[in-house]
């Protein structure tokens, strides 16, 4: 089975798998190899498009975004 999931806010719709990947590229610029991450946490404000996100490595280190990448 083949889902996608998509949030329509607006007239725009944001696409959940591509919000997981701008965030795991922002992830990636800041040093983090994807398969150190324990837990992803990803935030989407419809209202304004932001994406903010924490993640927590297999080690305890906590990382986020200070500012809010933008959904186009």
């Amino acid at each position: 089975m083949k889902s996608i999931f998509e949030v329509q806010y607006r007239g725009k719709n944001a696409n959940t798998t591509e919000i997981e990947k701008m965030v795991k590229e922002d992830v990636k610029a800041k040093g983090v190899k994807i398969s150190t991450i324990d837990t992803l946490n990803i935030y989407f404000t419809p209202e304004t498009s932001s994406v903010y996100y924490v993640v927590t490595t297999k080690d305890g280190e906590s990382i986020n975004n200070d500012e809010p990448l933008n959904v186009e």
